[in-house]
């Protein structure tokens, strides 16, 4: 399917001292073939070099930098989000490097194939030095087939892609120190909407979602 309405997408990337991961994670951002977007960068007052690396940016792409003393993961999101003006609201983990350069237009692709979608999430590769237990983690949990989720919540913001109307509906819970994003997708179900998980879009990440237990 191609994109055929070409909204706005808003990526909102939460930082806390990521100069490690970040450059490499813009840089695959500003070749995707999907141009109209915009970065909303959430840092948690970063002691490295993030912000530094992020500024250099400035000129290839729309970024823009809010900040947030007391991090919650919810709480982020909704503060980049609410300073969002695209129509679809990508979330990226600041250490989730894209594969390649239709990872964002494949996000598009998946979220407009139907009006009852309310977010997809996408496939996460392990790192070539990536831990044996992240590795079957990663493989387990991000297969290769494509899932339509009607009653399933299973949701993951570290590589996703939701409708800002369905935000306004449900916004992520700002008091949860972990799983805001599976809470919302048990909230947006309610409502009769579905979520998928796409394959496609895949990133590359580092350590599994129980981060070697």
């Amino acid at each position: 399917m191609n994109t055929k309405k070409n909204l706005l997408c808003s990526i909102i990337i939460r930082t806390k001292n990521e100069e490690k991961w970040i450059n490499r994670c813009l840089n695959k951002i500003a070749e995707q073939t999907y141009k109209n977007f915009e970065i909303i960068i959430v840092d948690n007052f970063s002691e490295d070099s993030t912000i530094n690396i992020v500024q250099k940016y400035k000129k290839k792409i729309d970024i823009k930098i809010t900040y947030l003393k007391n991090y919650l993961p919810g709480l982020a999101l909704n503060k980049g989000i609410r300073k969002s003006k695209g129509d679809y609201i990508c979330m990226l983990s600041a250490h989730c490097i894209p594969k390649n350069k239709n990872w964002l237009k494949y996000l598009v692709n998946a979220i407009e194939e139907k009006k009852n979608i309310a977010g997809v999430y996408g496939r996460q590769e392990p790192m070539n030095f990536t831990s044996n237990d992240d590795k079957r983690d990663l493989f387990t949990v991000f297969g290769l087939d494509k899932k339509i989720q009607i009653k399933d919540s299973f949701f993951h913001n570290a590589n996703s892609i939701i409708k800002k109307s369905c935000w306004n509906e449900v916004n992520f819970d700002e008091k949860l120190t972990n799983i805001e994003d599976r809470l919302w997708a048990q909230e947006i179900l309610k409502k009769n909407y579905i979520l998928i998980y796409d394959p496609k879009p895949s990133v590359f990440h580092y350590h599994g979602i129980h981060q070697s237990k």
